[in-house]
C-alpha cells in the first residue's frame, strides 16, 4: 500500500507525499501537497493535494490531477481511474 515519507519530522503528515508502484505495470505513483506558487508553475489554480503517474525510474508524463482536498481523496481518484482502465 502507499506509505508517507516525511522529509522534515515537524512537517504535519497531511502535507507528506504518498507513494505507491503498481506490481504489474511497474507505474508509480506520486500523490503529494503544492501551494500556490508550485501550483502555478503547474498552470492550474489554487493549492491542494495532487497525483501523478510515471514509469519505473522516469520522471512524471505530465498528467497531473488535481487539486483535491486531501491526500485521500486524491489517491481515491487515481484508484477510480486507474481501476476503470
Amino acid at each position: 500500500m502507499a506509505r508517507a515519507v516525511i522529509f522534515n519530522s515537524a512537517q504535519r503528515a497531511a502535507y507528506g507525499p504518498l507513494y505507491d508502484i503498481d506490481r504489474q505495470t511497474g507505474h508509480s505513483i506520486e500523490v503529494f501537497y503544492a501551494d500556490r506558487v508550485l501550483t502555478q508553475s503547474f498552470g492550474t489554480n489554487g493549492p491542494g493535494c495532487f497525483w501523478w503517474t510515471c514509469q519505473g525510474g522516469c520522471l512524471s508524463d505530465g498528467l497531473l490531477r488535481g487539486p483535491f482536498a486531501d491526500s485521500y481523496l486524491a489517491y481515491r481518484d487515481f484508484a477510480t481511474r486507474w481501476m476503470a482502465n
